[in-house]
C-alpha cells in the first residue's frame, strides 16, 4: 500500500520499517537492514544515477538511522517503578 506513495521504495521500504518498529528487540535488525538498503543506493547514485534529490533523501535517512540507533532503549518498559 505504501509502495504508492514512496518515491524510493527499493531503500524506503526498510528505512520506514525500521522508524515505524515499536519493539526494543527486533529495531536492531531492521535498522541494520535498512542501512544496508540505504548504503547500497547511495553507492549506486555516486557510481551511475546520479540525482540530487534521492541524493539528499538518502544522506539524511542515514543520518536518521544514526540517530536511532544511538539512542537508549526504553528501561523496564511495562514495569511498575518501585518506590
Amino acid at each position: 500500500m505504501l509502495d504508492k506513495h514512496m518515491k524510493y521504495p527499493k531503500w524506503q521500504k526498510p528505512y520506514l520499517a525500521a522508524l515505524m518498529e515499536v519493539k526494543q528487540g527486533e529495531l536492531s535488525a531492521k535498522i541494520a537492514v535498512a542501512e544496508a538498503a540505504v548504503s547500497q543506493r547511495a553507492r549506486e547514485l555516486t557510481t551511475h544515477d546520479w540525482n540530487i534529490d534521492e541524493h539528499l533523501a538518502v544522506r539524511d535517512a542515514a543520518f536518521s538511522l544514526h540517530v536511532l540507533k544511538s539512542q537508549p532503549g526504553p528501561k523496564n518498559c511495562g514495569e511498575k517503578s518501585k518506590q
